[in-house]
């Protein structure tokens, strides 16, 4: 019973003395691809350098050029929808206009209709009165 305690034990002792010599291995290489990924990233000389700020300043340029030209478009679209309204403002007034004539010659009508009314009222009360004196 105590034997395949032992070699278990053996075993894993074993085991931990191999993962000892393997872990300087993947170390090193770890370290050693941090440090060309490190190095890529910084550059080496002036030019390069230069080169970065130049692409910066092109990157830049090409991102100003488009927030002008989406404000140019705003602009004539803003234009353009300015016409229209004012368009439809004048067809507007030019309605409130013909409205306010049609309005005003319908309470001509209305008014002159009232005193024709009242005209016939009055010729038909005078009628009446006429017709009720012979009769008295």
């Amino acid at each position: 019973m105590i034997e395949p305690i032992m070699l278990i034990a053996i075993g894993f002792l074993l085991a931990g003395l191999l993962v000892i010599g393997i872990i300087p291995l993947v170390h090193a290489r770890a370290v050693r691809l941090t440090m060309r990924r490190l190095e890529a990233l910084t550059p080496l000389s002036m030019a390069e350098i230069q080169a970065d700020k130049d692409l910066l300043r092109a990157e830049f340029a090409m991102s100003t050029r488009r927030l002008e030209m989406s404000v140019e478009q705003m602009k004539s679209k803003t234009v353009s929808q300015l016409a229209e309204i004012g368009s439809k403002s004048e067809a507007i007034n030019r309605l409130k206009l013909a409205l306010g004539e049609k309005a005003a010659s319908l309470f001509a009508l209305e008014a002159k209709l009232a005193a024709t009314e009242w005209a016939q009222q009055e010729a038909e009360r005078r009628l009446a009165m006429q017709d009720a004196r012979p009769a008295q």
